[in-house]
């Protein structure tokens, strides 16, 4: 998945846990269609995440469909999680390839745990379509499948 180069400088990330991004946070629109993105997901339930602050919503992939290793997860089936509507970030496990090339070209910064990226929030469409891309590849990393896999969905996910 060839990303192009973000633009304009990096925003500020706090150091210390919870890792948050600070400043250029999206408008609360662009996360909300993250959200429904993730909710639309096949086996997917989102929820409180069990690995950040309250407000964040995790990406949970049914164990069912969870095929994939064991680096592709936050915290049990965790794939992901988006931080709160104030923060508009998301914290994702990547493949190793494609979390250096999302650090390399700007879109975010290495994250706890090992091997997670802060992908920052977007601040417009065009970073929204990226930040989109970067989720749908932790799900299908999560599942086993090829990050370039399409199935972008057309309904509602599986509550399992």
């Amino acid at each position: 998945m060839p990303l192009p180069v973000r633009t304009g400088p990096r925003p500020l990330v706090s150091v210390e846990p919870p890792v948050e991004q600070i400043t250029q946070c999206g408008p609360a629109p662009l996360r909300a269609a993250l959200e429904q993105l993730l909710g639309a997901l096949p086996g997917v339930r989102p929820g409180p995440s069990f690995d950040c602050v309250a407000g964040s919503v995790g990406g949970h992939v049914s164990p069912t469909l969870a095929h994939g290793p064991a680096q592709a997860f936050l915290a049990v089936t965790e794939f992901g999680h988006l931080h709160p509507p104030y923060d508009g970030s998301l914290h994702l496990m990547l493949p190793p390839g494609l979390a250096a090339e999302v650090v390399g070209s700007g879109w975010g910064t290495p994250s706890a745990p090992a091997g997670s990226v802060l992908v920052y929030g977007p601040r417009d469409e065009q970073e929204a379509e990226v930040a989109r891309q970067l989720l749908l590849a932790s799900y299908h990393w999560a599942c086993g499948r090829d990050a370039a896999a399409d199935d972008t969905p057309t309904g509602g996910g599986t509550r399992e």
